[in-house]
């Protein structure tokens, strides 16, 4: 049996601030910091196999808090969708600038068409698969760990889960957990966007 464990990158600048990221970076917050610090004394009893992250620094830095004396193998693969020209621009002003394309991006992900520059959802969907074929996931047993994005959690999640609807359906909050159990290539949700652990941050 495999259990997946995908965590979303700690609360950066830009959140507080409401910018979209992307292929762009933003500082964690110091609260972000804690509550990586956090999920990691929560999984410190957890033995890993594999733990991958997404090469931005947001996403480096979270790896890093949670799990400070393991190797994390990096991956563009897992990177966040890009968003061209909303990258560093607030929701308010991209929802005034582009309200179709704003809409579809969050609930009908593949009538989206980006902006210059961004990525479209049927591009994300395709490295993810081709991430999970590379790595031979469904091969895998143990524990895995995924640090990853919003956007990208949220499509892997679908993608695991055979449910495309999923996407529109869920969201994921800064450094949660959401666990992905994989037996015989059946895949149930244990955890999805559990934050428990900012009890203790």
């Amino acid at each position: 049996m495999l259990q997946i464990y995908l965590i979303r990158h700690g609360q950066t600048k830009w959140n507080l601030l409401k910018k979209m990221q992307g292929s762009k970076d933003s500082k964690l917050t110091d609260q972000g910091i804690k509550q990586a610090i956090m999920l990691g004394k929560k999984l410190k009893p957890v033995k890993f196999n594999k733990i991958y992250s997404s090469s931005a620094t947001r996403t480096m830095e979270t790896s890093g808090f949670i799990f400070p004396s393991m190797e994390v193998c990096y991956s563009t693969s897992l990177n966040e969708i890009a968003m061209g020209e909303w990258e560093g621009r607030t929701y308010t002003q991209i929802e005034k600038m582009n309200p179709k394309e704003w809409h579809n991006f969050f609930n009908d992900p593949f009538n989206y068409n980006p902006s210059k520059g961004g990525e479209s959802f049927a591009k994300l969907k395709n490295r993810l698969k081709q991430f999970i074929y590379t790595e031979r996931l469904f091969s895998q047993e143990g524990n895995i760990a995924i640090v990853s994005h919003r956007i990208t959690l949220r499509m892997l999640l679908s993608i695991l889960l055979e449910e495309k609807e999923l996407f529109s359906e869920i969201d994921l909050s800064p450094t949660s957990l959401s666990v992905i159990e994989i037996d015989d290539n059946t895949c149930k949700v244990k955890y999805l966007n559990n934050i428990s652990h900012y009890c203790d941050a």
